[in-house]
């Protein structure tokens, strides 16, 4: 992934690579967390586990906005794109089965982690694919109208996630990403997260990680 052009050509990728790099961090992260979370420390235990909740819920309906708009208009597009967006397909399903037990009942940390591990080699793995071979796609048959009209209507679907998503993203972001994020983001919301979503986002961080 390179950064320096990601909005330079084609549509506006910065929040959509900047996402990918918290999706790439973060579930390791929360495996580690569950491992020092001291047996029977409830209330800590309780935020991992909304954390997790959270995240899952954002990756969700980033995946969730790929199989229904992205991927469809890419294979009317590129029609010789069909085997690796069916692949990419194939990588969501077997994330989702995943998520399925990380969303079930509570379970044992031990148990808890070692899905939140398997997780996050899985979407290492379809990140890498998908930036690789499908993102170039998107630079090239995407206009920049479709892709911001499509964001919108995504962060909207984050409903009251959204300010701790949105300060997640940033928090994985690059410097350039975020300094392209601040650049173009609308007033209002620049305003709220640096009054209120950063410091919410950053007491549950110290909260879940320590």
């Amino acid at each position: 992934m390179t950064t320096n052009t990601e909005h330079l050509t084609g549509p506006d990728l910065t929040l959509f690579l900047a996402f990918h790099r918290g999706l790439r961090r973060d579930f390791g992260r929360l495996a580690d967390a569950l491992d020092r979370c001291p047996a029977g420390d409830e209330a800590r235990r309780a935020l991992i586990d909304e954390h997790t909740a959270m995240q899952l819920r954002a990756l969700h309906h980033h995946h969730a906005d790929e199989d229904v708009n992205i991927w469809p208009l890419l294979r009317s597009r590129v029609p010789e794109a069909t085997e690796v967006l069916d692949r990419l397909e194939s990588d969501h399903q077997e994330i989702d089965a995943v998520i399925e037990r990380l969303t079930g009942p509570r379970r044992p940390a031990a148990d808890q982690a070692a899905d939140l591990r398997r997780l996050h080699d899985l979407l290492n793995a379809h990140l890498d694919l998908e930036e690789s071979r499908v993102v170039p796609l998107i630079r090239a048959h995407v206009s920049p109208e479709w892709w911001e009209e499509a964001g919108k209507a995504v962060s909207k679907s984050h409903g009251r996630d959204l300010p701790m998503v949105a300060a997640w993203t940033l928090d994985a972001a690059t410097e350039e990403q975020r300094a392209h994020v601040f650049a173009t983001a609308p007033l209002l919301l620049r305003v709220l997260y640096r009054l209120a979503w950063r410091r919410a986002y950053e007491r549950r961080v110290a909260q879940v990680f320590g």
